[in-house]
């Protein structure tokens, strides 16, 4: 159960943090993409750099893909046997 577990975790907390920094730029209207974010201050703090390193974090979801499917498989031989 452990490994399908960490399997999950391996794809949703990448994933998580994408969605959060795009979500944070949606709130405050600053335009996010893949080449860059406009500036985006909070309380006079520019975090228009967090924002783009949480936003890029949906690359790691392409790199822990094939980690988390041989942890779903581990599981189900375990589960199986």
């Amino acid at each position: 159960m452990q490994w399908a577990l960490t399997g999950v975790l391996l794809i949703t907390v990448p994933f998580g943090l994408s969605m959060l920094g795009s979500g944070i730029a949606a709130l405050k209207g600053t335009r996010l993409d893949a080449g860059a974010a406009d500036p985006c201050y909070v309380f006079g703090v520019d975090i228009s750099g967090l924002l783009y390193n949480l936003f890029m974090c949906y690359w790691l979801v392409i790199f822990s893909a094939p980690i988390a499917m041989g942890c779903w498989i581990w599981a189900a031989i375990q589960a199986w046997w």
